[in-house]
């Protein structure tokens, strides 16, 4: 190798290579919706060709009725950046969430940039409504079942249970009154032998 040859890309080829190689999708954009560059990503997470996303512009990729939109536009145009979540639109109109990170700076022309970041969420949001689906089924299960607890007055004799208005009642009827269960009756060995002694 030739004395004085770097090994390593000049900035403007890394940053080709990153663009181009990056999982997340990246758009280089203008503060006015405007969109100039998108990476093969991006063209992936909004199912269009880096032309058509350019020539759709901030308006044709997002949903301009979600309000989150306008709070985070504004929220970058006073502080520099942004991040949050909000709602895209692939090119035939679905439309799906993603998070996004933006960033305003200036070219080396001096230029007022922005570079945004987009992540598609659908599984990750998929997965968060069937966990509360499943948080509210169990909270719903919860609120039928019934449990005793405490000291329960029982006959030492008859085993009947006084309940709260002060009468007895059989076991079976208490529990089946205040608990989810049931009975299904039979006999055990020991009083099988004590009550049929010849079978």
């Amino acid at each position: 190798m030739p004395a004085g040859t770097n090994l390593f890309p000049t900035n403007d080829v890394l940053y080709r290579l990153l663009f181009e190689n990056c999982m997340d999708g990246i758009m280089k954009t203008a503060p006015d919706g405007s969109i100039l560059d998108a990476n093969p990503a991006a063209c992936q997470i909004f199912e269009r060709t880096r032309e058509e996303i350019i020539a759709a512009g901030r308006e044709g990729l997002m949903d301009v009725s979600d309000p989150r939109l306008a709070t985070m536009v504004e929220e970058r145009r006073r502080t520099g950046k942004a991040h949050g979540e909000l709602t895209a639109r692939r090119r035939d109109g679905s439309l799906f969430p993603v998070e996004i990170s933006s960033v305003i700076f200036h070219n080396p022309q001096g230029e007022l940039r922005t570079c945004i970041i987009i992540r598609d969420i659908s599984e990750r949001k998929s997965a968060e409504c069937e966990r509360e689906r499943l948080i509210e089924e169990l909270q719903e299960a919860l609120t039928k079942v019934k449990t005793l607890s405490g000291l329960l007055p029982i006959c030492a004799s008859c085993k009947k249970i006084r309940n709260e208005t002060g009468q007895w009642q059989s076991l079976e009827l208490y529990i089946r009154n205040h608990t989810e269960a049931d009975f299904s009756h039979g006999i055990c060995p020991e009083c099988r032998s004590k009550l049929y002694p010849g079978h």
